[in-house]
């Protein structure tokens, strides 16, 4: 009995390999947001930070450090000063938190790519395999009708050579 060769054979790898690789690239993106999302949270952090750390500089600003009696009017300044380079500090944490989100946003339209990607990958794949499938039967099939004619054919002949007379 003849052995089934799949024609497309190298066309099939060719395709698993490809699934391979976008499945690959999929982790590879998921693992980048996943990245993405913990630098968010340490942005969203700092910038809670600043905005506890003005606060409680808003409350300290007229109070009295230590043991003197009143605060001078240049230490007034300088603690308003310092109010107001938080607040400015404050909107660069907001802003770098707006970029961030932005930069998230990216990957994960990058994710959703990929895993449609890998979806085609494993369609094309499952298509061929099938077409595999399908030409192995039919081969296994036509073998079988083969077979069963020779067979047929070997119990013709010694049927016909048992009847003659010899």
């Amino acid at each position: 009995m003849a052995q089934f060769v799949y024609r497309l054979r190298l066309l099939l790898e060719q395709k698993e390999e490809l699934k391979k690789e976008a499945e690959r690239e999929l982790a590879l993106r998921q693992k980048e947001l996943e990245a993405q999302r913990e630098h968010l949270e340490v942005l969203q952090r700092r910038e809670q930070e600043l905005v506890e750390k003005r606060d409680r500089m808003r409350r300290e600003l007229l109070n009295k450090s230590g043991e003197q009696d009143a605060l001078t009017a240049h230490e007034v300044r300088e603690r308003a000063e310092f109010v107001k380079v938080m607040g400015v500090q404050i909107e660069e944490a907001k802003n770098d938190v707006l970029v961030q989100r932005t930069v998230i946003e990216t990957c994960e339209v990058k994710v959703q790519q990929a895993k449609s990607l890998v979806e085609e990958a494993k369609r094309e794949v499952e298509i061929l395999t099938k077409h595999r499938a399908k030409q192995e039967e039919r081969f296994m099939r036509e073998e079988r009708v083969k077979e069963e004619l020779e067979l047929d054919e070997i119990g013709n002949v010694l049927f016909t050579t048992r009847r003659r007379p010899s």
